[in-house]
């Protein structure tokens, strides 16, 4: 089998325009360079045609994401670890590791017929690609303890109301993945300021308050994150009689939502380094 050089990649072109595409590009040549599978074995197992990987490995296509993933679970990586592989080697051109390497390191049999991959030893080189892997797992372990929340731009009312709804990420907020997984998912959360004294002492002035927007739904006495008749609020909405009401924890007034309102919840208010029943 005929491989693309594992020193060097092809000249740019559309198949390799970003960084992932060319640490893609780099991983995948490195694992078939130095396991040599069978090419139907990897295509079947992907669920594209040979030719096709044929192309992909010579830096004349590049996958769409679930092929690429489907790729990295062939040689049993996450598409993470497949990606920091070529980055690696990307950084460090003269590491060059040479020796039979396959799936996993040949850890198991081929599904499609194909080569069964077992080989009696490693050579030293495929020991420290392995010790390099082992690395970045530890790291992505460690990382993966915390889950880093987007801060926003935009702004939520306690009093009198605000109209700053920018979504520019300022900075990011790191909270226990165990935790904020418990609460709903970290991918519709974001974290913003809320300013004001209509909440006290629920929510204090300038507190920043996480919000999951993927929980939208009305439930009684909770406080949301939303938008009314312009205005951004972060405020409990209750039912009064069968009408929704926006109401504020210090003052016995309440706002009637009407049909002609502009009015949409944005999302839940779950955190403001407590928990908000």
């Amino acid at each position: 089998m005929i491989r693309p050089s594992l020193a060097e990649l092809p000249p740019d072109g559309p198949a390799l325009r970003t960084e992932e595409d060319r640490c893609f590009w780099k991983a995948l040549v490195e694992l078939v360079g130095r396991g040599n599978p069978n090419q139907g074995d990897l295509a079947a197992f992907a669920g594209v045609s040979q030719g096709y990987v044929s192309k992909i490995l010579a830096g004349k296509q590049s996958p769409k994401s679930a092929v690429r993933r489907r790729f990295a679970e062939f040689f049993d990586l996450s598409y993470e670890e497949m990606i920091a592989l070529g980055h690696k080697q990307l950084e460090s051109q003269d590491y060059v590791p040479e020796g039979p390497l396959s799936r996993r390191y040949h850890v198991r049999e081929s599904r499609y017929g194909g080569e069964s991959g077992r080989q009696a030893g490693l050579g030293g080189e495929a020991t420290a690609l392995q010790a390099l892997l082992r690395d970045i797992r530890t790291r992505e372990a460690q990382q993966l303890q915390y889950t880093e929340v987007p801060l926003r731009e935009a702004t939520g009312s306690m009093g009198g109301g605000s109209t700053e709804t920018g979504d520019r990420t300022l900075t990011y907020l790191s909270f226990r993945t165990e935790w904020i997984r418990s609460k709903g998912n970290p991918e519709y959360m974001t974290v913003i300021r809320a300013f004001g004294d209509s909440m006290e002492p629920t929510i204090p002035d300038g507190s920043v308050v996480l919000v999951d927007e993927g929980r939208r739904q009305f439930v009684k006495n909770k406080i949301y994150y939303l938008r009314y008749n312009g205005q951004m609020y972060i405020k409990r909405l209750v039912d009064r009689d069968g009408h929704l009401c926006v109401a504020s924890d210090n003052d016995p007034n309440l706002l009637l939502v009407a049909d002609a309102d502009d009015f949409e919840i944005i999302g839940r208010c779950i955190w403001t380094a407590k928990e908000l029943d």
